[in-house]
């Protein structure tokens, strides 16, 4: 069966590693974006017989495989919407969700914000609605409290990694169990944006919480605003302290603020310099 992986920064590769674990290899691995620094030196050493190619849109992708005899696509976290290539070859997509739940962009950010005790990763089949195509393999995992989207992924990986040559060899033998991906258990996320990053959920001192550890390992961690400044906030710690008004400032620490929550189920917000932004205590934040 010859196999084409498709996607984005380590996907391609932890899935070629784990082929190479059953002796499987695939004919071509795409990048939609290159790869920088140690990630680039890695893709560099594949074997020579596998087709390498990055820079690529729907389009592009569409010329790079012409010529390519190909039975599957599997793809690992492209950004973009298929549509023609859906026209003319069977592909299967990685979504790091327990499908049904969080169709969408940015499950794993939203899933730790939102609280969930648990996550998982599927292979499913794709098709022209995101993420709602039949489930041809799925793991599962619990979720502690205060990990960040980084520490879920790199386990979700894993466990990708440690069974996806064993799914091949499954898929090829068509002995797979599937498993329908019903629309009425769906959920849907919407994707995130640089200004959801902002803290202002005072009264529920969870929600900052999870907001804040989730997105400490991110492009755009959590932020207070002031003014024209975004404040970086990469720690934060429950605690509890006299109530007043959620969103009052009860502490100003060396590296961060005391914040009250509801009902005296303050929080500190910590790793910035308070006396930057001239904060002061009993100030109110927006």
């Amino acid at each position: 069966m010859n196999m084409i992986l498709v996607g984005n920064n380590d996907g391609p590769l932890v899935l070629y590693q784990s082929l190479k674990e059953k002796g499987l290899e695939p004919v071509a691995i795409g990048l939609q974006k290159e790869p920088t620094g140690e990630l680039r030196k890695a893709y560099m050493e594949l074997p020579k017989d596998i087709v390498y190619f990055s820079g690529f849109d729907e389009s592009r992708l569409l010329q790079n495989l012409q010529g390519i005899q190909i039975d599957l696509v599997i793809n690992c976290f492209c950004n973009f919407k298929f549509i023609k290539l859906l026209e003319k070859y069977t592909v299967l997509n990685v979504h790091l969700s327990k499908l049904p739940a969080y169709r969408g962009r940015h499950p794993l950010h939203w899933a730790l914000i939102n609280g969930e005790k648990e996550i998982g990763v599927s292979i499913h089949e794709m098709t022209e609605m995101f993420d709602a195509g039949i489930i041809y393999w799925q793991k599962s995992m619990n979720i502690d409290e205060g990990l960040s989207v980084a520490d879920v992924r790199f386990s979700l990986m894993e466990l990708l990694a440690n069974d996806f040559g064993n799914f091949i060899q499954d898929y090829k033998k068509g002995t797979l169990r599937i498993k329908k991906n019903k629309k009425e258990e769906a959920s849907y996320i919407s994707r995130r944006f640089p200004r959801d990053s902002k803290l202002t959920e005072w009264e529920n001192r969870d929600l900052i919480y999870r907001k804040v550890m989730a997105l400490r390992s991110e492009t755009n961690p959590a932020f207070l605003q002031i003014g024209n400044d975004e404040i970086l906030v990469l720690s934060a710690e429950k605690v509890t302290s006299q109530s007043t008004t959620p969103g009052t400032i009860i502490r100003v620490l060396v590296d961060g603020l005391e914040i009250a929550g509801k009902l005296g189920n303050n929080i500190i917000l910590r790793y910035f310099k308070p006396t930057s932004y001239n904060f002061k205590e009993n100030q109110q934040l927006l």
